[in-house]
């Protein structure tokens, strides 16, 4: 004790220039927007369009590129990627179809992740976190520094889905129900898909085209909740996730022209598709799913107009979608895992800026940078340099420490809902990913999930079920 005084005594009679100065912050407040399945080569003909403002203004005063993804192509693996900055063996979430095949339990809780996300780091380090609807965040961890509403919530009424429970009786009247997100399809120029005669006949779909309203309805209240908790409760990072783009993305091209996907398919299957049929290919495409991809450039459009120069803006996609066997996919095994997007804007962003070779793994280390934290040397990730100024990186350089891991990580305390092991998988059958003749993941508890033909992206997990509209 004697010897840390001394020492403390001694840094106060320094001249100010040589005491050790706190570590400098890029941003005093970080906003991370993840939209599943945003891809960019659907993108870039609505932007050629103008109809993606919100987005158009992201790459002119921000940085911007494709996010490396990785296979497995599967939603939870990747988001937790996403907030770990690890691999899937390192953070345990692991892939469905290797599971099933080794008879082990699918881990579908927050639990089941061996290391801590960014917003776990932070809580520990005294930074304020709000994380809304990320992948597998049920039951939500005890955090000390902010609140999580989990992944859970949307399609579950149960007051142990958010942390600190207090905030349940405020967030529950947000819920939208299946009901009121037809109003809100038709207020948002969402088409009623199930009402509109297909053009390409292609296996299964069926059922998640008639829960569609239902994923509508979970869109809708997690915006509700993400901007009630946005303006109500202030954090200095704040995170929220949303799916529709994604569960639209996989059905959708059963409207595309149909000339244009005969020949596109012709020419797959004769081994000579060329770069400007699949150009031609996700124009369409992308006039297909354009009204949801507005509704996400109307999101980004809210959280751009919350900007100052304080605040850096993060908008980023797990994967894409590209033109492979005669459908629009992610995660069949024998394709390259398409890119997803990234965006930044905001404190310390270079304007401007392209960026190249960015993967899910930078995101969390590039978080805490921004916040004045040190990223982990066990990290897959490293911090985006080439998005940010160099004076702002000369204010604040990088700083590493071996890892986050060594205290462990709280989780959620009691058993959880054993019901939502039984969601998740009746999801799996909704989109049509269980694939005919395997024998299905199946969570601690449940029974086998009946046997259904599989959809263009056999291996997919999503997650859980919508109850049927």
């Amino acid at each position: 004790m004697a010897a840390a005084l001394a020492t403390a005594a001694a840094a106060a009679l320094l001249p100010a220039a040589r005491r050790p100065q706190p570590p400098q912050r890029l941003a005093d407040r970080v906003i991370l927007l993840g939209f599943d399945g945003a891809a960019p080569n659907l993108i870039g003909p609505l932007l050629a369009q103008g109809r993606l403002p919100a987005l158009a203004r992201l790459m002119e005063e921000g940085a911007y590129g494709p996010l490396r993804s990785f296979s497995p192509t599967k939603s939870a693996i990747l988001w937790t990627s996403v907030a770990t900055g690890k691999t899937m063996l390192k953070h345990g979430i692991v892939d469905w179809t290797y599971v099933n095949k080794m008879g082990i339990q699918v881990p579908y809780e927050d639990r089941s992740r061996r290391v801590k996300t960014y917003w776990e780091i932070l809580a520990e380090r005294g930074v304020t976190t709000g994380t809304i609807n990320w992948w597998m965040s049920y039951p939500p961890p005890p955090i000390l520094s902010g609140y999580i509403v989990s992944n859970a919530f949307r399609h579950t009424a149960e007051l142990g889905t958010v942390h600190p429970r207090r905030l349940f009786a405020s967030l529950e009247p947000l819920r939208m129900d299946p009901d009121g997100a037809r109003a809100e399809m038709e207020r948002l120029g969402i088409p009623d898909w199930r009402r509109l005669p297909a053009t390409v006949p292609v296996r299964g779909g069926r059922e998640v085209l008639d829960a569609y309203p239902v994923y509508v309805a979970h869109d809708a209240t997690v915006e509700r909740v993400s901007d009630f908790l946005y303006a109500r409760q202030p954090v200095e990072v704040f995170s929220t996730y949303f799916r529709l783009v994604d569960v639209t993305s996989h059905f959708a091209v059963r409207f595309v022209d149909r000339a244009l996907y005969d020949a596109a398919v012709a020419e797959e299957e004769a081994g000579r598709l060329t770069p400007a049929t699949v150009a031609r290919l996700d124009a369409d495409f992308a006039r297909v799913v354009a009204p949801v991809y507005e509704q996400m450039d109307r999101i980004v459009a809210r959280y751009l107009a919350r900007l100052d120069d304080r605040t850096l803006l993060i908008v980023c996609s797990d994967h894409g979608f590209a033109f492979f066997k005669g459908a629009y996919a992610h995660a069949h095994l024998s394709m390259e895992p398409p890119d997803g997007v990234l965006f930044l804007a905001g404190a310390g962003v270079k304007r401007g800026a392209r960026l190249h070779g960015a993967t899910l793994f930078d995101v969390a280390p590039t978080l805490l940078h921004a916040v004045g934290q040190p990223v982990a040397a066990d990290m897959d990730g490293t911090v985006l340099r080439g998005a940010f100024d160099e004076s702002a990186l000369d204010r604040g350089p990088v700083r590493t420490v071996a890892s986050y891991e060594s205290g462990g990580r709280r989780t959620g305390e009691g058993d959880g809902n054993p019901n939502l092991g039984a969601k998740v998988l009746e999801d799996l059958q909704t989109l049509g990913y269980i694939q005919a003749g395997g024998s299905g993941a199946r969570a601690p508890g449940t029974p086998a999930a009946p046997r259904r033909p599989a959809g263009p992206d056999a291996e997919i997990e999503e997650e859980a079920a919508p109850p049927r509209p």
